[in-house]
């Protein structure tokens, strides 16, 4: 098992207080990466992302990351992971005046030769409807991969910085080569 760190990166332009958040948003996503040193990536609506969403009520972040992956990839996690980076958004009156918002968004990394099973995937109604499917792209090729998505979309800039950061942090500890 791998252990790194959890790096935290905050973006709070607004200067928001912690006390001063009344909406919170978390998500957790997961890097995984095979044998071949192929990364699974994730896409519906033209946004491709790492596997992974939003935690339930009561979930902890361990048992959103195995139910989403369920869910996205139909691939059972076993183990107990730790996030090696989070990303700390702080935003006020988002997505309406007087609703002070932080987002956050924890990444595992999680090495498997387990393949994707679409028989065995749980999507909802926007996953279906967007058209999502399942790639694994190298990693020597995912950068380029991922500045190719459609840039069009505002999110899809968002999400593949993020996705950058979190691969770059994962890189500069040792994990990825």
């Amino acid at each position: 098992m791998i252990v790194v760190i959890m790096k935290i990166k905050i973006i709070n332009y607004d200067h928001i207080k912690e006390s001063e958040i009344n909406d919170r948003i978390i998500r957790v996503k997961a890097v995984m990466m095979n044998s071949k040193k192929e990364i699974l990536l994730a896409e519906a609506y033209t946004t491709i992302q790492f596997p992974g969403g939003h935690l339930e009520e009561g979930e902890t972040l361990d048992e959103g990351l195995k139910r989403e992956v369920l869910e996205e990839t139909g691939i059972i996690l076993n183990d107990e992971y730790k996030p090696f980076f989070a990303l700390k958004y702080f935003l006020k009156d988002y997505p309406v005046q007087g609703n002070n918002r932080s987002i956050e968004i924890y990444y595992y990394y999680i090495y498997t030769d387990e393949p994707y099973n679409l028989d065995n995937i749980y999507l909802d109604d926007q996953e279906r409807n967007g058209n999502f499917k399942l790639s694994y792209v190298p990693l020597k090729k995912l950068k380029k991969y991922l500045l190719k998505n459609p840039g069009n979309l505002e999110i899809n800039k968002i999400v593949t910085n993020e996705m950058l950061l979190a691969i770059r942090y994962l890189k500069k500890s040792g994990v990825l080569k």
